[in-house]
């Protein structure tokens, strides 16, 4: 067998990773989002004191999203990287 025969054989066998969402990180997102929730909603009550905990969560959801993305980006360069490794 050919080594570019063997190389074709091998990169249709390579598993192939789908980039899936992070179901833990999701989890603490939608967690941050109800709490963000909450927290306007008293604010919007008369309880000013609260403003600097909707700044927090603020910052938190935005890290949080900005690490979901970071690791939907490292899927993306593994699913491209397999081909190119068995090739």
């Amino acid at each position: 067998m050919s080594t570019r025969h063997a190389a074709r054989v091998a990169e249709t066998k390579t598993a192939h990773i789908r980039p899936v969402r992070n179901a833990a990180i999701d989890g603490q997102i939608e967690r941050v989002l109800r709490a963000r929730e909450q927290i306007a909603q008293k604010i919007n009550k008369g309880e000013e004191w609260m403003i600097p905990l909707l700044k927090r969560f603020n910052a938190e959801i935005e890290a949080l999203e900005e690490k979901q993305d970071l690791i939907y980006q490292a899927a993306q360069i593994a699913t491209h990287a397999a081909p190119t490794r068995a090739a």
